[in-house]
């Protein structure tokens, strides 16, 4: 059997009671300002309709934490982006952590009211138990503690950020960004949600993994249009050569060719590289020999849909509309269509969009750039990264921790023009079930984890 290469020398685990423990009489403290940011049903929408439960989180959070109220300088950016600042002793650098506040609806599947919380079988079940309420107290609560303590935040200057329109890609955390970048704020560090302590995500490996994302796809619109090109009575033009067939047909084509190559993006290497030596045979053998083995894997990974994206550009056409504007009855003279790409790396895109205009040109199409959402992707190998992985080698020593590439979307992308390195991850601890939950039905925490995600800030905060 070849022996794999390029891999780590494997840490070994330690059990899972070597985790960090709270008293009883703090968690039932913990789950009880918990179940009250749930109870508020914070779904934004843009007509303000439950903007009540917005103030009436924004009032909670002013309750259960009077220290960091009052110590906090507190800014608030669009309809409610809250950004506390904590002014650090002798403070040298910034460092934000990050999670949203705002959810998505419940649907009709729930077993309980999904905004009112209830504790059962050591779990408590309420919408944005997982996403984010739970990192966000707990990183509130760090920070009340911390100054209880007396701590004074030496070297660094403290930002939490919890923006209010984050599910629906909103402007919150954007006018922060604008903010940082107009007053010469730069972050050294940006830890935001992304990543959890999963099971099952390696093949091969049965341990749990503190999935660390480093990077995260882009998103770029464009818009494709084309006109009528036949002069005349519409009966005495090419048959099929009409705006709507000529864009339904570069779609197609544009659907169905290879534009986009796939292959393994220094993030997804180092994934696999990290987990070799935890892997069972012969998936050891097969990742611990990525190169040699890369066109077997990719084909198996390009047929799982959680796993394709981590290996190309994707693309979706996400509207197509025509029409004539004299008389919207007749046929349309004007097709648009709106493309949206996805890549990993901007290089990548361009080189993929110059076949993409190849194949509009045939038909007839212009293809014009209409937004921008890049985010450059972070080192695993500075600082701030390695300070994360002591952080989780202590608090959570069963678990193995890794870089990874993100194929879904945070706020922390926003703020790319003002951060040294953005990190997704939040130690929140979940099991297949409670992961397909998110966005789901009977969304759910352990009380034990939420303690563990306590420690786990403040001494994220203590060491960076």
């Amino acid at each position: 059997m070849p022996k794999p290469q390029n891999t780590q020398e494997m840490r070994v685990l330690g059990p899972e009671s070597a985790r960090k423990n709270v008293s009883q009489e703090k968690l039932e403290q913990y789950t009880d300002t918990l179940s009250q940011m749930i109870r508020c049903k914070t779904v934004w929408h843009q007509d303000g309709r439950f903007q009540s439960h917005f103030n009436s989180f924004y009032q909670l959070l002013a309750e259960r934490f009077p220290r960091l109220t009052e110590k906090a300088e507190r800014l608030t950016f669009g309809s409610g982006c809250v950004v506390y600042v904590l002014r650090g002793k002798n403070a040298k650098k910034s460092v934000m952590l990050m999670s949203h506040h705002d959810v998505v609806d419940a649907t009709d599947g729930w077993h309980s009211d999904a905004f009112e919380p209830v504790i059962q079988d050591g779990y408590l079940c309420g919408r944005g138990s997982i996403d984010t309420k739970t990192p966000l107290f707990a990183e509130l609560q760090a920070a009340e503690e911390l100054l209880e303590e007396g701590y004074e935040f030496p070297g660094i200057d403290l930002y939490i950020g919890s923006s209010n329109n984050e599910e629906v890609s909103g402007d919150g955390m954007v006018l922060a960004a604008q903010y940082f970048l107009d007053h010469n704020i730069r972050f050294e560090a940006v830890l935001d949600e992304g990543g959890a302590i999963l099971s099952g995500q390696i093949p091969g490996v049965k341990a749990k993994s503190a999935m660390i994302a480093v990077h995260e796809k882009s998103r770029h619109m464009f818009r494709c249009t084309t006109t009528q090109q036949a002069k005349g009575h519409g009966g005495f033009g090419k048959p099929g050569d009409t705006p709507v067939m000529r864009m339904s047909k570069f779609i197609a084509e544009v659907s169905e060719a290879r534009i986009f190559r796939e292959k393994f993006y220094p993030e997804v290497e180092e994934t696999f590289r990290v987990h070799v030596p935890y892997m069972s045979f012969p998936m050891n053998t097969l990742f611990g020999n990525l190169r040699l083995f890369s066109p077997v894997i990719k084909k198996v990974m390009a047929a799982i849909p959680p796993a394709a994206p981590m290996l190309s550009t994707s693309v979706s056409f996400q509207s197509i509309s025509g029409m004539d504007e004299e008389d919207p009855r007749a046929k349309a003279k004007t097709v648009e269509a709106r493309m949206f790409l996805r890549c990993i790396r901007e290089e990548d895109l361009f080189a993929e969009l110059k076949k993409i205009r190849k194949i509009a040109k045939k038909y007839g199409i212009t293809v014009a750039e209409e937004s921008r959402d890049y985010c450059r992707p972070t080192s695993w190998k500075d600082r701030p990264f390695h300070v994360l992985e002591e952080v989780l080698h202590e608090d959570f020593p069963d678990v193995i921790t890794a870089p990874f590439l993100l194929t879904a979307g945070t706020d922390a992308r926003r703020l790319s023009a003002v951060a040294d390195s953005i990190l997704r991850f939040a130690p929140i601890d979940l099991s297949p079930e409670q992961f397909a939950s998110v966005h789901g039905d009977d969304e759910r925490i352990s009380v034990r984890n939420i303690g563990e995600c306590v420690c786990f800030y403040k001494d994220f905060i203590r060491r960076i």
